[in-house]
């Protein structure tokens, strides 16, 4: 039997995703962390019924609210691919890749299939992306990904209408 790790039994990681994807642009050190974390979690509470995300999760459309509403997230977002329903592993693989040849920029990633979780992309290669992740994830495989509905081989479904290019607020806004 093994024990319950951090995320195992609630639904925050959508919140952490947020956390560490403003590490990664903003070098937030574990204060600010926990500072981000608990206006975060106030945020939910006063606009949200938060027992029921605690359990659920949280959605694309909460994440946003999140990142429109928390100021101490300091950052700016892009969703290239909301309406892009038909969007290619392809395709997405190679915006992700040209969205982080600039430093301190991340990506966050909703997946499905055998994840259902929200995860932040730190670095992609033509083979793998790098995980920052809170439930322990370290990499996928792109030769196991799928912009499409999952199946054995492709088991990693990657949400591209699901997905928040994330920069600096100090960087011109990102065309793509």
């Amino acid at each position: 039997m093994d024990p319950y790790e951090q995320g195992g039994l609630d639904g925050l990681c959508g919140v952490y995703s947020i956390i560490n994807a403003s590490r990664i642009i903003n070098s937030f050190n574990p204060k600010e962390c926990q500072e981000l974390f608990e206006e975060i979690i106030k945020f939910l509470d006063s606009e949200r019924n938060l027992s029921k995300l605690l359990i659920s999760g949280l959605d694309i459309n909460i994440i946003g609210q999140i990142l429109n509403n928390v100021k101490n997230i300091n950052i700016k977002k892009k969703m290239p691919y909301k309406r892009e329903n038909k969007t290619t592993l392809g395709e997405f693989w190679t915006g992700m890749q040209n969205f982080l040849e600039k430093p301190n920029r991340a990506i966050l990633l909703g997946l499905g299939g055998v994840h259902d979780h929200w995860t932040v992309v730190e670095s992609i290669s033509e083979k793998q992306i790098k995980l920052f992740d809170s439930d322990k994830l370290k990499r996928i495989n792109r030769s196991s990904c799928t912009t499409g509905d999952p199946d054995k081989q492709r088991r990693h479904q990657i949400k591209s209408t699901h997905t928040y290019f994330m920069f600096s607020v100090n960087e011109q806004d990102y065309a793509g």
